[in-house]
């Protein structure tokens, strides 16, 4: 049987209420190359059940035999693929229907074997926070483009200033690859934040990586999802010791021992660096950078009432070993919250927008040009003003909205 061309591999756990959505996101494809691979990291609901209902020849469901932490749940998931391209879509994002035909077209326009795009999130409405049913979609462009390794992709990252989105689900990498380093080094995914020791060990090898400037995954914050429970909502002492008790709570490389993002990518940074010195030796780590972002990440936390007094203990211990940080730590909190003022500011003024139009097409004034730019303006929707009510309902919405400001020629290739 002739191998496809994409794998879209979605490691799923205890969520036979989300992942059927990620599914029926990729069957809604444009492009029908591609396989499907739900791997159940033995979990206790119906997954098994549900996962029936998908009789299409391209889904596979595959389980682990026995209950893994996420690296290595992620790496069993991706040995299950066969596609000589592999998306790890997580189980509650979804794709919109020209994202695999969009990758295709890059892929042999620029000759390229790591690919990824721009990402809007949506809000369902089991989200612990505000905005329920609702979509952020950022500026886009529509445009293609190589992204240089050094200086744009891998530099920025160890300086813990990433350029891009860094999430899974945005990126499709080589079958190839992930094979070589998993034969060098004895897998391919190695930490909790999988993306940041993988993306990075890819970008290396890679022969030629592009980014497209299109929102072409859907990130879904639920009230299941790691992001909305550990990074922008307070659910509770007991639901945020629930989600961290699934994963790996050794550190070997990061400086700290927390659950903030800027952690994660430590931690899967350095353990790269770890697996091939030789290839990273010209990028250093920026220690400082890590640290006032985790501090200010533990910060936000704090002032949404969760606990983390001895998180922020622990890194304003470490952080002494850089007296004009610590300075610089304990004089600016006038200024984060001015800016936290103006983010919420700008964030009340784009919902007062979006709330004056009632029907689907009026929301696509609302992404006028930018003048003289070619890039089309970022806007948050609410579903009940524009007709969806979950998360593949969404991607619909926004993949007519793209094609409407694009057209439908522009929005699977821009020239």
């Amino acid at each position: 049987m002739k191998k496809p061309l994409f794998s879209v591999v979605i490691p799923t756990f205890n969520r036979s209420d989300l992942f059927p959505f990620a599914v029926r996101s990729i069957l809604n494809q444009t492009f029908d190359d591609f396989e499907i691979v739900v791997s159940d990291n033995c979990s206790g609901d119906d997954t098994a059940e549900v996962a029936k209902q998908f009789t299409d020849r391209r889904f596979r469901y595959v389980q682990t035999p026995r209950h893994y932490t996420i690296a290595d749940n992620w790496e069993f998931a991706r040995l299950h693929a066969k596609g000589k391209f592999i998306m790890m879509l997580s189980d509650d994002d979804a794709l919109l229907r020209m994202a695999l035909d969009r990758f295709c077209q890059e892929s042999i326009r620029y000759e390229a074997d790591f690919l990824f795009g721009h990402v809007a999130e949506y809000r369902d409405a089991s989200y612990p926070g505000p905005d329920q049913n609702s979509v952020d979609c950022p500026s886009f462009s529509g445009r293609s483009r190589l992204v240089r390794r050094e200086d744009e992709f891998i530099g920025p990252l160890f300086s813990v200033r990433p350029k891009f989105n860094m999430h899974p689900s945005a990126f499709v990498f080589p079958k190839t690859i992930a094979d070589y380093v998993a034969n060098r080094t004895g897998r391919f995914f190695w930490t909790n934040g999988v993306e940041y020791s993988a993306w990075p060990i890819t970008a290396l090898f890679a022969k030629n990586m592009v980014y497209v400037d299109l929102p072409l995954t859907v990130l879904g914050r639920t009230g299941k999802s790691w992001g909305a429970n550990i990074a922008l909502c307070n659910p509770g002492k007991e639901r945020i010791d629930e989600f961290i008790k699934d994963v790996d709570h050794e550190r070997k490389h990061a400086p700290l021992n927390n659950f903030t993002m800027g952690n994660l990518m430590a931690e899967g940074m350095l353990t790269a660096k770890s697996l091939f010195p030789e290839e990273f030796a010209a990028y250093e780590f920026d220690e400082e950078n890590y640290l006032r972002g985790s501090i200010a990440e533990l910060k936000k936390r704090q002032a949404l009432g969760v606990d983390v007094s001895k998180e922020l203990e622990e890194a304003m211990c470490y952080a002494a070993k850089y007296p004009a940080l610590v300075e610089e730590l304990n004089t600016k909190p006038k200024a984060v919250e001015k800016n936290r003022l103006t983010q919420r500011i700008r964030s009340t003024i784009g919902d007062l927008g979006a709330r004056k139009v009632r029907d689907r097409i009026a929301v696509f004034q609302l992404a006028q040009k930018l003048e003289g730019t070619g890039t089309h303006s970022g806007f948050r929707a609410d579903g009940k003003d524009f007709g969806f009510s979950d998360i593949l309902e969404c991607a619909d919405f926004l993949a007519d909205h793209i094609s409407s400001r694009l057209g439908d020629a522009q929005t699977a290739r821009i020239s």
